[in-house]
């Protein structure tokens, strides 16, 4: 679901790996007044993500949203991705043995992949965690296929908009903190180029293309005109 704050009537939607974890904490400091902070419960620690669960946009009931301020939060899918396998793979390994041990050995893939592993064979590896693979799924799975159904979509790579914007709305100075940063830094322009083509053909389907077209503009001369998806694929059901 959203995070939604009733008495802002406003509701906010994200995707795994799109700053999502940062923007719980912050729209925690609107709503309460303090920072977020890690805290205990029966000795378990439990960070922003404790706060909301997202799931899915057609698994969201929005009929109690009708009347709600609703916006949404999209991520560069290219680096979507890379922060999803340095994070999920390389730091909390979710294809180890020890996480998926079983799984691995029925789809006959070695644990814990590199990158070029990883691609080969990512479909095989996102059927062994089913986790792993919903921080893969495309954003539209997690905001839907409609950008109207919006009031304003904001982009990670700009959270001082949405920081400015929401403070001003509701008349705060919570802080934006920066969350989940554990894993490598890929720079996708240094990877080989059979990588980044494997990348760009899981990514080039991703909602957040045809919302923000500067979004595909670094990527576009990588690759041949018929290789650009179509609006109509843009917003289809891929995953």
């Amino acid at each position: 679901m959203p995070y939604i704050m009733p008495a802002q009537r406003m509701a906010f939607f994200f995707s795994p790996k799109a700053g999502g974890t940062s923007l719980r904490a912050f729209l925690f400091h609107v709503e309460n007044g303090i920072p977020f902070r890690q805290f205990m419960v029966q000795g378990k620690p439990l960070d922003a993500n404790a706060l909301v669960s997202n799931y899915r946009f057609n698994r969201t009931d929005h009929a109690p949203l009708a009347d709600y301020r609703r916006f949404a939060l999209l991520r560069d899918p290219v680096k979507r991705f890379l922060s999803s396998y340095s994070n999920r793979v390389l730091h909390y390994r979710e294809l180890s043995v020890e996480a998926a041990g079983k799984e691995l050995l029925q789809e006959g893939l070695p644990p814990d992949p590199d990158l070029g592993t990883f691609l080969e064979n990512y479909v095989g590896y996102l059927r062994c965690s089913r986790p792993l693979a919903r921080h893969f799924l495309k954003q539209q799975k997690f905001i839907g296929n409609d950008p109207r159904y919006f009031e304003k979509i904001f982009k990670l790579e700009d959270l001082t908009e949405l920081t400015t914007f929401v403070n001003a709305a509701c008349g705060t100075k919570a802080q934006m903190p920066w969350l989940q940063t554990g894993g490598p830094k890929f720079d996708f322009f240094a990877l080989e180029e059979d990588l980044q083509l494997q990348i760009l053909d899981i990514c080039r389907h991703d909602i957040a293309f045809e919302i923000f077209p500067d979004y595909w503009a670094p990527y576009a001369d990588l690759i041949l005109p018929d290789f650009i998806a179509s609006p109509q694929a843009l917003t289809g059901t891929h995953e």
